[in-house]
């Protein structure tokens, strides 16, 4: 038997085939992980920041602006990070069908957060009460993160990214339930324990990154 015909022997072929989707696999659930704990570090530290701001139970410990502006660089660099994961996970092929699916995706936080930021600027300007903001600010962006999440697990056919969908939007409404100010509490505690239980459960095999047979996700 030539080298030829070793090489193209079907039970090698199969082999290979399996071990490049296993190197996909694992390259997606570092990077499904990393982009979680990410997430869950702006979360705990910027909400953490405008519940200081706010003062629950007492005076407050940040001045309002300095605790608005820790908030939104954090997030603004947690959206970075997720469009520059989506761009990178496209161009190296193990983000799905195509580089313009990935893109689109990633650019679409951006979108997103800057249609809502828009949104709500405009609804203060039609004399929107401080009491609403205050919960309808952060209400507004985890909803987006939460449908967002949904949107990714359907398009990447993800369950990981799909429950955290689900979890996301049910703490905004728990959160918005339970009222200014101790809703940032919540969005700063449930948030970011939610992702990295995900996040952990990804990297220990728990819930996949993407389906284990089947499809074009490889």
């Amino acid at each position: 038997m030539s080298d030829d015909d070793t090489s193209l022997d079907p039970a090698q072929m199969f082999e290979v085939m399996q071990s490049t989707r296993r190197r996909t696999h694992s390259r997606l659930t570092r990077m499904y992980s990393t982009l979680l704990f990410v997430w869950a570090a702006a979360w705990l530290f910027g909400f953490g920041a405008l519940m200081l701001g706010d003062g629950i139970g007492g005076a407050p410990v940040l001045p309002a602006p300095v605790a608005w502006t820790v908030f939104g660089s954090l997030i603004a660099a947690a959206i970075v990070w997720s469009i520059v994961a989506g761009l990178r996970s496209a161009a190296s092929g193990i983000s799905g069908r195509s580089q313009l699916q990935g893109a689109l995706y990633g650019y679409s936080w951006m979108i997103a957060m800057i249609g809502g930021w828009l949104l709500l600027m405009g609804l203060q300007k039609s004399g929107l009460s401080p009491e609403t903001t205050n919960l309808l600010y952060p209400a507004l962006f985890v909803l987006l993160v939460g449908v967002l999440y949904l949107a990714g697990g359907a398009l990447w056919r993800s369950p990981a990214q799909y429950v955290l969908g689900i979890a996301l939007i049910a703490v905004v409404v728990v959160a918005t339930f339970v009222g200014s100010p101790w809703h940032y509490l919540i969005y700063a505690t449930a948030g970011p324990l939610a992702m990295s239980v995900v996040a952990v459960m990804l990297l220990g095999g728990i819930i996949p990154a993407e389906p284990r047979s089947g499809g074009d996700a490889a």
